[in-house]
């Protein structure tokens, strides 16, 4: 059974951008983001596709996306020990402002490590992504991608954490606290949506675990 699981994000969905519109600065949206609120782990429970979704996946893994805050020097440390000259240089020359680094607990999990954009809150760039299962830390991957990090609070459903995504076959992931939600509890998260981003595809709610997919698959 053929099931999508998001490590897409950031390594394989932006693999080329769109051109209609300015994502340099995440089209200067004003998130509502504050790292410390959003620090922690969190749940995958649903994404919005965009029309370059592919038709026959349709339907999404959950997964848990641990946030946290890293140091420039750590990262910095990171690439020294992992690239050679010249990328090391440009790399390093790219670190700055505020780090956040993403544990994705997939199968193996992976790492990845995004930059803030200067006077765009919640707005950061790809530096490094890694699979904490690689020996070989030089196979360590670098990408342009960019997201935002936007914190919906609702009155009913908790605070939603949103993965705005300027790619090519989603709009945003879409994260709580805890597993589960309605259609109807996303409706404040496609509204939104809708008025940044213009009419949205309905999204699709993750329906299986991680454990019970390889429990599947045993």
């Amino acid at each position: 059974m053929s099931r999508l699981i998001i490590i897409l994000v950031f390594v394989t969905i932006i693999q080329g951008q769109r051109r209609d519109i300015d994502t340099t600065n995440c089209e200067d949206f004003r998130a509502n983001f504050n790292l410390k609120k959003i620090i922690g782990s969190w749940y995958v429970v649903a994404i919005i596709p965009e029309k370059h979704f592919p038709v026959n996946q349709e339907q999404v893994t959950c997964y848990r996306v641990e946030f946290s805050e890293t140091d420039v020097a750590g990262l910095r440390w990171l690439i020294n020990k992992t690239f050679e000259s010249p990328s090391r240089k440009e790399l390093i020359n790219r670190i700055q402002g505020t780090i956040v680094r993403q544990r994705y607990h997939t199968v193996p999990p992976f790492d990845v490590w995004s930059r803030s954009v200067e006077e765009v809150n919640g707005c950061f760039q790809q530096v490094l992504s890694l699979d904490t299962d690689k020996s070989d830390i030089n196979k360590a991957l670098t990408h342009e991608a960019l997201m935002q990090l936007h914190l919906m609070e609702t009155n009913d459903s908790g605070p939603f954490l949103l993965q705005i995504l300027w790619g090519r076959m989603i709009s945003v992931v879409i994260y709580r606290r805890k597993q589960g939600v309605s259609l109807d509890q996303l409706r404040p998260v496609t509204e939104m949506m809708t008025k940044l981003r213009g009419p949205q595809l309905k999204p699709k709610l993750c329906d299986k675990t991680l454990k019970d997919l390889l429990g599947l698959r045993s």
